[in-house]
């Protein structure tokens, strides 16, 4: 329901009522008639405080990365590493209509791009080289965002079942593996082990790498 102002509008609060309607209606939702409405304002109004459609967004945008508590880039690299991509884990759960917005182009502003300035930090800080931190840290980002857009955080008992029940009974002549694993499989599809085992093996193989290069 859209909400009258009562004081003065100020950016922030125009970013929040758009990051609001966004996980609300999704990225086909916004338009800033549509957040004018939302705050109870006139669509001009906005225009004293954004330039365009496309600025509002990259400041809501903003505003949902700066809850990314980004580590200090000290200490273990790969503690750095896990810590910050279980940050933004939280965050993407937390906002899923990133996940539209990042379909439709790369996230460009100051605020999206700061956990990749601490990414590429601490990969520097620990040896690798500008060309092969920036390989790195988008092998990092895809899997985190991926993980995000196709992994639930949890799944009840019964939807537990429900997939487990439905590995089993695949044909075991055509897909042998898949319903011998059905449990195994079921375990796989959510939850922070699941989270944890790939983004483990990648930290490992990017430690390997890093030995064989030096």
């Amino acid at each position: 329901m859209p909400t009258r102002t009562t004081s003065k509008l100020t950016r922030e609060r125009v970013a929040e009522a758009t990051l609001a309607l966004l996980a609300r209606e999704g990225v086909d939702g916004i338009s800033m008639r549509r957040v004018a409405a939302e705050l109870g304002v006139g669509t001009m109004t906005l225009y004293g405080y954004f330039r365009d459609k496309d600025e509002l967004m990259d400041t809501a945008v903003d505003l949902a990365c700066a809850e990314i508590d980004v580590p200090p880039a000290t200490g273990p690299w790969k503690d750095g590493l896990r810590q910050l991509s279980h940050e933004i884990l939280r965050v993407l759960r937390r906002y899923p209509v990133a996940h539209q917005m990042r379909a439709r182009g790369p996230l460009i502003s100051a605020g999206a791009l700061r956990s990749t300035e601490a990414g590429l930090e601490t990969l520097q800080g620990a040896g690798f080289s500008q060309a092969e931190s920036s390989q790195a840290w988008r092998l990092l980002f895809t899997y985190v965002f991926g993980f995000a857009a196709f992994t639930p955080a949890t799944l009840s008992a019964s939807q537990q079942r429900d997939v487990e029940t439905r590995l089993a009974g695949m044909s075991e002549a055509a897909l042998p593996r898949v319903s011998a694993a059905a449990a195994a499989g079921a375990a796989a599809m959510t939850g922070d082990e699941a989270f944890g085992y790939g983004l483990e093996t990648i930290l490992s193989g990017l430690e390997s790498q890093l030995a064989h290069s030096t």
